[in-house]
């Protein structure tokens, strides 16, 4: 972790960052995250999701939903032709996922004619990724070589457990940083977290016999007043209890859980997510709040709670400095913008 100071006019300007380059890892290749980013630009395999990437442009009048019987999926389509995934695959969601494939086409029938750039859009991007994890091992010859680039499913159970190691919700900065305000801050958001998490994590390691009844969970912290500089390791135990947690998610949960922890850098504000988006009740109280006895306790966070617990320093110190224009407005959108798209793909 490091701090850039910058001074503009009278204001002095300190912004965290966390890290400048995030790693994924695939296998036993490491891989930045700008290296990881989906390159369909540079592949030839016939699909309107690498044409749109290509060109930039509008190239369909209309677009709508096709309920295909046999495989009892909503096809997502323009101009009446399937849509089609990166890796060559149809757009084809579960009928769960009915919600979903309406939303993607709100996107694609909204989108401007002019200039369109596949960041606009996300919802489509989290489907398609889904969809090529999945089914990557099915390609056809074409797609084989750039199937090779998408991690596998397990690689990336793994490489999202690592952020609970670095999770920004397990640190808690010096008591003279930000005036003291800010570790006040922390301890009064993380500490409940960290106790809720404790008991979630703890108690789903008990129904499946991952751990002997009398034991408990505890997540390892980081206290910068007393630990100094040196780094955060959970245990194996807890390391082994989140991935079989993992194990328990669907591709689509998956996806979503991976979109909020990029965003957050926080394996814990990820999980909240789907805790408290996830829509079918049996999962919820299978999976998502298996240590809440009703729904009345159920545990939940709104996409802005979770946004406050995952950019703490920042919320602190743009209110006490103001914001950088282009830079923290911008920043702060495009975190909405991705909490809320995973909220939505997970639900």
């Amino acid at each position: 972790m490091y701090r850039v100071v910058t001074r503009i006019g009278s204001r002095v300007i300190c912004i965290r960052t966390l890290c400048s380059t995030r790693v994924i890892y695939q296998g036993s290749n490491v891989l930045s995250r700008a290296s990881a980013i989906d390159k369909s630009i540079e592949h030839n395999i016939k699909s309107e999701t690498n044409r749109l990437a290509k060109t930039g442009k509008r190239f369909w009048d209309k677009c709508g939903i096709h309920f295909n019987r046999e495989t009892g999926k909503y096809e997502i389509q323009l101009d009446g032709k399937t849509l089609r995934t990166p890796l060559g695959f149809p757009l084809a969601l579960p009928e769960t996922k009915k919600q979903l494939a309406y939303l993607i086409v709100h996107e694609w029938t909204n989108i401007p004619n002019i200039s369109v750039k596949s960041s606009t859009l996300p919802l489509t991007s989290l489907a398609a990724r889904s969809i090529d994890l999945q089914n990557k091992h099915d390609v056809n010859e074409e797609a084989k070589e750039k199937a090779k680039g998408v991690i596998a499913i397990e690689d990336l159970k793994v490489s999202l457990l690592r952020y609970l190691d670095t999770d920004t919700c397990l640190l808690f900065s010096s008591k003279k940083d930000c005036d003291g305000k800010l570790r006040q801050k922390q301890n009064e958001l993380y500490l409940p977290l960290i106790e809720e998490y404790n008991d979630f994590f703890t108690t789903f390691a008990h129904k499946r016999k991952l751990m002997k009844s009398d034991e408990k969970l505890e997540l390892k912290t980081l206290d910068c007043e007393k630990d100094g500089l040196r780094g955060n390791k959970q245990s194996q135990l807890t390391q082994t209890v989140a991935l079989n947690w993992m194990h328990e998610l669907d591709i689509f949960e998956l996806i979503a859980l991976e979109k909020a922890i990029l965003t957050t850098k926080s394996f814990l504000c990820g999980v909240s997510i789907l805790r408290s988006n996830v829509s079918d009740l049996e999962r919820m109280q299978q999976v998502f709040q298996i240590n809440k006895e009703t729904q009345e306790k159920y545990w939940y966070k709104s996409v802005e709670e979770i946004i406050e617990l995952g950019d703490l320093e920042t919320i602190l110190q743009t209110g006490e400095w103001g914001e950088v224009e282009d830079t923290h407005d911008v920043d702060k959108r495009d975190w909405m913008r991705s909490l809320a798209c995973a909220a939505l793909v997970s639900h």
